[in-house]
């Protein structure tokens, strides 16, 4: 009978988190596995971005501590030779071309989109926000006393435009064109927009992750402090469903500690969360 309690409990977590308008009735996340990616030894302790491989047979990854890209194993196991080492450091979202030519960061201290090129594992282009035509759009909201709170999440949409994410004071998203030359609109991610946990205050709601899902046409975006993951159609600028970011283990709901990164595999509706704080891999089931 305990046993049934929880596991009703844990599936109305996620059932009750989304939501009042639903793009896709009933689409809910389950929790798969989580596998533990820390490898001190090369640096990687605080993975802070995921970005899927074309094929989906891999994930490229990031620690903001260290100055070099990291790729995984879909389960989360590494080849220790499968890295390269590039100029910055810092660096706090990753995103893959669509011709897997070319990875794509985010620098919080700079505000700046960093292009990286993949055959010659060398940073090609760096592109500060504050260069950008177009900054007068967001100029306000990156100060100079706010550079704790610049970018944090980086993904490509089909059209070659980026989208990049703001941690907070306030949240925003971004859309810089594919030259890196021009910030061409910009969203406030707040209560108004759907983005509200429950448990925690408005301000305190940040945003950590980011990645464009080309199935349903809406972006995912992570809350470390809200612990949730929110799906956000920017064809209404409106979240349409949320779920809390949790667990079972050993008889209790636990939560994913400081979720920095996620991706999506269309093909297998898999959601990949990678966790700065406890280095693990997280996979949930997409239905």
């Amino acid at each position: 009978m305990e046993i049934w309690r929880f596991t009703t409990a844990i599936l109305l977590t996620f059932s009750v988190a989304s939501l009042a308008v639903a793009h896709e009735p009933g689409l809910s996340i389950t929790y798969l596995k989580r596998s533990k990616i820390a490898d001190k030894s090369e640096g990687l302790k605080e993975p802070s971005g995921l970005a899927l491989s074309h094929g989906g047979k891999s994930l490229w990854t990031i620690s903001d501590d260290a100055k070099i890209i990291y790729k995984l194993g879909i389960d989360g196991v590494r080849n220790r030779s499968d890295y390269f080492k590039i100029d910055s450091k810092g660096l706090e979202g990753i995103a893959l071309d669509s011709d897997g030519d070319h990875l794509y960061a985010v620098q919080e201290s700079k505000n700046a989109i960093i292009k990286i090129n993949v055959t010659s594992e060398t940073e090609s282009e760096t592109h500060r926000l504050s260069e950008m035509q177009g900054f007068s759009l967001v100029e306000d909201d990156f100060e100079a006393d706010q550079n704790n709170k610049g970018l944090e999440g980086i993904t490509l949409m089909p059209s070659g435009d980026l989208l990049v994410i703001k941690e907070g004071g306030p949240g925003l998203l971004v859309e810089v064109s594919a030259d890196l030359a021009e910030i061409r609109s910009v969203v406030r991610l707040d209560r108004d927009r759907g983005f509200f946990d429950d448990d925690t205050e408005p301000e305190a709601i940040d945003f950590s992750g980011i990645c464009y899902d080309n199935k349903r046409n809406l972006l995912w975006i992570v809350s470390d402090k809200a612990k949730r993951v929110y799906l956000f159609d920017r064809a209404i600028n409106q979240v349409t469903q949320s779920f809390a970011l949790g667990y079972g283990q050993r008889g209790e709901y636990q939560e994913i500690k400081k979720a920095e990164g996620i991706t999506i595999d269309p093909d297998t509706d898999r959601l990949y969360i990678v966790s700065d704080e406890e280095a693990r891999l997280y996979i949930y089931q997409v239905r």
